[in-house]
């Protein structure tokens, strides 16, 4: 009777722990499962990350670089804008920092790619200007990155001169940022700038022409853009036809065939064709045998004096 009594309180024991085991296990789904239903709303999180809140850049197209603003140069020497952009050929304006950890190098990496890819010559036919977002970089630390980037484009002999790395005062930097829409911010927790990639080009002028906002820049865009630019100081009569073939499209962000102008140009050389196959055709008729202007006069033939009644009597006068 003992062990019976003691196999019946098991068995109760491990009926209690399974029916406790369900009760969780149910309450757990529920709560799992149950805690959304079909009729409920959910809400997804689309919003920016509070580090990314405003780091975009304002195309500015239209608007003029500050040519008197001072910068130093990679060699320390002080130098103003207008030393770079003097008038004579196009710019590339870039804004980064030397201690970036990852955006910079990416883009920066990505331009040497494109630029050993361009028939067009840096520090000849465009120039660079990279300034430093950091006021406290140093002259030495931006030499160092200008040494980086200029060995990466071998097939730019004249890069050294033509690519200019700088540094400035915040003044300077906030003047350069809010003239061609560069909008970042200062990281205090990991002490580190949040910015956006870009490409500003420049004028011979100074004038804020086109932008490009992608971390990707294919050597062919890169020229329309620098041919556009340079306002025909860039590039021979084929770019700049080519230039005149194409157009900007601001949600691709790159230079597409613009259609209109193609359509017309298909037209031209379509009339130039007939025009073409149509006029020695119309020219032939013309001096054909049936014309009109074969006439025995035009054609110096002898006149016959009996089809001419004056001629005959002229001659009877004399007699």
């Amino acid at each position: 009777m003992q062990a019976t009594g003691i196999t019946t309180i098991a068995y109760l024991a491990i009926t209690l722990v399974v029916c406790a085991g369900h009760v969780l296990c149910g309450e757990s789904s529920a709560f799992a499962q149950g805690a959304f239903t079909d009729n409920d709303a959910v809400t997804l999180n689309t919003g920016l990350p509070r580090e990314a809140e405003g780091i975009t850049v304002d195309q500015n197209l239209g608007d003029s670089l500050p040519l008197d603003l001072s910068l130093t140069d990679s060699n320390g020497n002080e130098i103003k804008v207008a030393d770079v952009i003097d008038g004579t050929v196009p710019t590339i304006f870039t804004m980064n920092y030397s201690n970036c950890p990852m955006l910079c190098s990416i883009q920066l990496n990505q331009l040497t790619a494109s630029l050993n890819q361009l028939d067009l010559k840096l520090g000849e036919d465009f120039r660079i200007l990279t300034v430093s977002i950091d006021p406290k970089e140093t002259t030495k630390r931006a030499a160092e990155t200008k040494a980086k980037y200029v060995d990466d484009v071998v097939n730019q002999p004249l890069a050294n001169r033509g690519w200019t790395f700088t540094t400035a005062k915040q003044p300077v930097i906030d003047k350069l940022a809010d003239t061609v829409g560069f909008r970042y911010r200062y990281d205090e927790a990991i002490q580190q700038y949040n910015h956006p990639a870009m490409l500003a080009f420049i004028s011979p002028k100074g004038v804020i022409t086109r932008y490009s906002l992608s971390l990707d820049f294919p050597a062919d865009q890169l020229k329309l853009a620098l041919v556009e630019a340079g306002e025909g100081t860039v590039g021979n009569a084929v770019d700049q036809f080519i230039m005149w073939c194409y157009s900007y499209d601001p949600d691709s962000n790159s230079y597409t065939p613009h259609a209109w102008r193609l359509m017309r140009l298909c037209g031209l050389g379509f009339i130039g064709v007939m025009l073409a196959a149509l006029v020695p055709y119309w020219v032939g008729r013309k001096g054909g045998p049936g014309s009109a202007d074969q006439s025995p006069h035009a054609t110096g033939s002898p006149v016959d004096s009996s089809d001419n009644p004056s001629a005959v009597e002229t001659h009877s006068n004399e007699q």
